[in-house]
């Protein structure tokens, strides 16, 4: 009897001294600190304010613009954009624990041997990497270049260097990894890296999404990936509570920056994004390859997805009323597929019509400019000689 409650008792102190299952874990990655706010509602809005999900969210930048730790406001601009990210969260943490403590709690914490910003507030936390930003990311940006060279890239703060992209997306990796080692499954959402479902959108987007699904191989991460900028040209597509709420949190995340002397972005253009969710669903093949992973939305993994690493379509592209998916209108599909053929001037089907075009040019000058042979004259019919009669 004294062996059995020995033994009980060690169970129980082992019990005691795991550590507590999360419900729900939720990882936004984005390239800056108003992306989840403008592109990934009513999801957000919705992780935060349950209270038995943590939100983790990875920000490559901070979104300086250019001007690093600088900038002609109260405050540096990325410090403004980073408390605005913030208190967005906040705002909606609060909505599900009202908490006496107003505090935003920050520190340095060391992840796969790089100093990283951590802020922690209710059911949230925040990661900033600080990579640098550009203000014309029409052209290029240096996350771009350092994607594409194996140049090293210095944080706004001094304090890391990525030497490759492969270290960046191990960090982020880490992570996730930190965040979500207790439970079984977890969700990601980051915005589309693939530029034919989501074109004209920033660089940095892009970037943060590739480097968050590259992160996330064999990890069992369900998957949400979403439209950015090209949003814009779609129509709105969230009720009128989800369009109010993803108004409050990208308002709030503006006001930080307009209360530290910077431009306002509670403006036309930033608007138009709001009152959209357009998105599709991916399976990462490794995880596939590895072990069966539950559905998504109740939908079935296909099981030919177990393929080579791609970025093709897993389900069709849908928006968030009651979280199904249903397929673009014929307006979004049509303003899509211009939008990616603006972009892939190089592919076959565009030299085709090239070639088309230059070729009914050319045939229009050739139809121009060819000689026209005169017509012939017909000859004037000469008058006849009047007949003389003499009279006798």
């Amino acid at each position: 009897m004294a062996k059995l409650l020995r033994n009980l008792l060690v169970l129980l102190v082992l019990l005691a001294s795991q550590p507590a299952v999360a419900g729900n874990v939720t990882v936004y990655v984005n390239g800056h600190p108003d992306d989840w706010q403008l592109f990934m509602n009513p999801d957000a809005y919705q992780d935060l304010t349950n209270p038995d999900n943590r939100v983790v969210f990875i920000y490559l930048t901070s979104g300086d613009q250019g001007l690093r730790i600088g900038g002609r406001g109260t405050i540096p601009l990325f410090r403004a954009r980073e408390s605005g990210a913030v208190r967005s969260s906040s705002f909606a943490s609060n909505q599900a624990v009202a908490s006496a403590d107003s505090l935003h709690k920050g520190r340095r914490v060391l992840i796969n041997q790089h100093l990283i910003t951590k802020y922690s507030y209710e059911n949230a936390v925040h990661y900033f990497i600080r990579m640098p930003d550009v203000a014309d990311w029409q052209s290029t940006t240096l996350i771009d270049q350092f994607h594409h060279r194996p140049l090293p890239l210095r944080t706004i703060d001094g304090v890391s260097t990525y030497t490759s992209w492969n270290e960046l997306v191990a960090t982020v990796r880490a992570i996730i990894v930190a965040e979500t080692r207790h439970t079984n499954n977890f969700r990601l959402n980051t915005l589309d890296p693939d530029v034919r479902y989501n074109p004209d959108d920033h660089p940095d987007h892009r970037n943060a999404g590739t480097a968050a699904v590259d992160a996330c191989r064999g990890l069992k991460a369900r998957i949400k990936l979403f439209q950015g900028y090209a949003t814009g040209m779609y129509p709105e597509n969230l009720s009128n509570e989800e369009k109010l709420n993803e108004s409050a949190l990208f308002a709030l995340a503006a006001s930080a920056t307009i209360e530290a002397g910077y431009d306002n972005t509670w403006e036309f253009w930033h608007k138009g994004f709001i009152g959209k969710n357009y998105y599709r669903l991916y399976y990462d093949p490794v995880s596939l390859q590895a072990s069966v992973m539950p559905s998504f939305e109740s939908m079935p993994v296909p099981q030919n997805t177990a393929g080579e690493f791609s970025l093709d379509y897993i389900s069709p592209p849908g928006h968030s009323d009651a979280d199904q998916n249903m397929v673009m209108q014929a307006f979004d599909r049509a303003s899509e597929f211009i939008a990616y053929h603006k972009r892939h001037f190089n592919n076959m089907h565009l030299f085709a019509y090239a070639m088309l075009l230059l070729g009914g040019f050319c045939t229009g000058l050739f139809v121009r400019r060819r000689p026209h042979e005169p017509l012939q004259q017909q000859p004037q019919p000469q008058p006849q000689p009047q007949p003389q009669h003499r009279y006798a």
